[in-house]
């Protein structure tokens, strides 16, 4: 079959992670992919595999004014509408909100059957008034709405069940024994507590912060690192400081190439999310072998982690709760050991096969419609 993969750029995300690990999947099984990104190249974080053809259009700029965004657009639009046209798919698949509804309104009219991926329950989730009604507006046009976790798709509710599916990400530990420099800061020989995500407020590491400030005075052997980027950045710093923590103790790495070497170097992992849709940063944890403290928000922490089989859920944003459970993990190597034990079957449950196998029975089934 041909496959065509929409999406706005391919920077450090978990949407982005998805779609290369998905043409990756899809291609070993013989299909052709084209990937398409609204922005342009220079933006990449993630590398597309072998036998992947990409189209960067280049028109994500930013626009002066309300006309001006009207006209970009529009010329957003019938460019997407045309890349698509000459990879002639036998069906698209497009990924987040925003690009959705864009190549919703691109395909409008057309042959090809499309599929729109969610990964925000978009009852706690908002990119604006003005998207949001958009969203309502188009999804409707959609050929299917595939959701990442079951909490996101009943977000979904006023679509009919028809028009929604299930299919979650897969998780896969790609470790190619690269090292990332890290900050000299970083101790090999203490325990490393990791968080992983972008720094934006949805990820909660204020809250992980605070929670972490009231027990490391009982830990100086652990170190806090906390990798990725984002607009956050230096407040999360100033509030690492301002709760007396030093830079020995939490450490902010920047995104890294390969996460996975520092992850298997962990003692355990923790997120502090306000909502999430199916987070693959709990899952590439999990897969190496690491148990997971995780807020129980909306959508998908739920869905993959076990309660005291492989990590601890604790309430939405009740650092209380959330400085117990990490007390009890980093007080404890048996009950961290006990956890870890039954980390890595998360493989097993998402795994890159099973999830292509549900994407091709779904391909084909709209394909023969």
């Amino acid at each position: 079959m041909k496959i065509t993969l929409v999406i706005s750029a391919l920077g450090c995300g978990g949407a982005e992670r998805v779609l290369v690990l998905m043409a990756k999947g899809l291609i070993d099984r013989g299909h052709h992919l084209s990937v398409i990104t609204l922005g342009n190249k220079e933006t990449d974080f993630y590398q597309l595999p072998l036998g992947c053809s990409r189209l960067a259009l280049g028109v994500m700029g930013q626009s002066s004014g309300l006309i001006d965004a009207l006209k970009n657009n529009i010329n957003r639009i019938s460019i997407l509408r045309k890349a698509v046209q000459s990879t002639d798919p036998d069906v698209v698949i497009s990924f987040l909100q925003i690009t959705n509804i864009t190549t919703i309104l691109a395909l409008l009219g057309t042959k090809y059957p499309l599929i729109v991926t969610e990964h925000n329950n978009i009852k706690v989730f908002s990119y604006g008034l003005l998207w949001d009604s958009l969203r309502r507006l188009t999804y409707p046009a959609a050929t299917k709405v595939v959701s990442v976790s079951k909490g996101v798709d009943l977000s979904f509710d006023l679509l009919p069940e028809s028009k929604r599916a299930v299919i979650y990400n897969p998780i896969v530990v790609e470790d190619n024994g690269y090292l990332d420099p890290l900050p000299p800061e970083v101790d090999s020989e203490k325990h490393w507590l990791v968080s992983m995500g972008r720094l934006t407020y949805q990820k909660g590491f204020d809250s992980l912060l605070q929670a972490f400030s009231k027990v490391a005075h009982k830990y100086p052997n652990w170190q806090l690192l906390i990798l990725g980027k984002g607009e956050l950045e230096q407040e999360l710093k100033q509030m690492r400081d301002d709760l007396g923590l030093s830079s020995n103790q939490v450490i902010f790495t920047g995104s890294l190439k390969n996460p996975f070497a520092v992850l298997k170097k962990a003692k355990f992992f923790a997120m502090a999310s306000r909502n999430e849709g199916f987070p693959m940063a709990h899952g590439e944890a999990l897969a190496c072998g690491l148990p997971v403290i995780a807020t129980d928000c909306p959508s998908g922490p739920n869905e993959m982690i076990r309660h005291e089989l492989d990590g601890l859920l604790v309430p939405n944003q009740d650092i209380e709760a959330l400085t117990l459970a990490m007390d009890s993990i980093m007080s404890d190597e048996q009950k961290r050991q006990q956890l870890a034990a039954h980390a890595k079957e998360v493989t097993e449950r998402f795994g890159l096969e099973n999830i292509i196998n549900q994407w091709e029975i779904l391909i084909k089934e709209l394909i023969k419609k």
